[in-house]
């Protein structure tokens, strides 16, 4: 039996769980998938013959890549305003991507550096493996979506939340996000609110120290799992209470 079929008839706990048991091994799996190889290889040996950043954009397979390593693959019916945002330096306060709420822009802006640099960062031994990483890693995000898509959620939660500084970074990051609060409890209107606000219902539910916390942080992805396998972003997490602190 493929190991999606097995991910697809799991609950999302069981699912999660098995993700972080296979571990790398599932990611060097995907790395040697006949599709994803053609692609890094399609990258690696055509790089450096592009000359300009407008050239890389007009090479739709190329840019595909790029944008699905930094996790912008399915924006490519914004390719204007991707082009606009990764063109422009990322320390320039007035840059659009340091206004928009997704950071996802200024975090794909951040490692390509075609503002600051034109092709020179993209075309480093470097970044191209780091793109091919990041590539092999979201195709992976992306098949375990397709069977359950609150596994690779809670999956990107427990790798990143030791890092969160304050609460506006849950705030300005869709997937950390969505996952604090849905494990809260706390209800979808909650976006109608001020970002004040909405970081206030964060903060009196939830200790940021309690991230650096390896143990908490998975009961908490846990307790949002829970949440998604009963269909409720606002009541779930209510409905199967977890001792965070256990």
């Amino acid at each position: 039996m493929s190991s999606s079929l097995v991910f697809a008839k799991m609950p999302a706990i069981a699912a999660y769980k098995l993700a972080l048991k296979q571990g790398d091994a599932a990611l060097e799996k995907m790395a040697d998938r006949k599709d994803v190889k053609a692609e890094v290889d399609y990258f690696n040996k055509n790089i450096q013959s592009v000359k300009s950043v407008d050239d890389l954009f007009k090479d739709r397979r190329m840019i595909q890549f790029v944008l699905d390593a930094v996790d912008l693959g399915k924006e490519t019916g914004k390719m204007g305003l991707i082009k606009k945002v990764l063109t422009q330096k990322a320390d320039d306060p007035d840059a659009l991507m340091n206004k928009l709420v997704d950071k996802r822009f200024k975090t794909a802006a951040s490692l390509l550096k075609l503002g600051e640099n034109g092709l020179g960062t993209i075309q480093r031994e470097s970044t191209k493996a780091d793109l091919a990483e990041l590539y092999v890693k979201n195709k992976y995000d992306a098949g375990l979506a397709s069977q359950n898509s609150a596994v690779p959620l809670a999956l990107y939660f427990k790798e990143n939340a030791s890092s969160v500084k304050n609460t506006y970074e849950i705030l300005g990051d869709q997937r950390m996000r969505h996952v604090v609060t849905t494990a809260l409890g706390l209800p979808l209107q909650l976006a109608n609110q001020s970002v004040e606000a909405q970081a206030a219902a964060i903060e009196k539910r939830l200790k940021l120290s309690d991230l650096k916390d390896g143990k908490f942080v998975d009961k908490l992805a846990q307790r949002f799992l829970m949440a998604s396998d009963d269909g409720s972003s606002a009541t779930g997490a209510n409905k199967y209470m977890l001792n965070l602190f256990a």
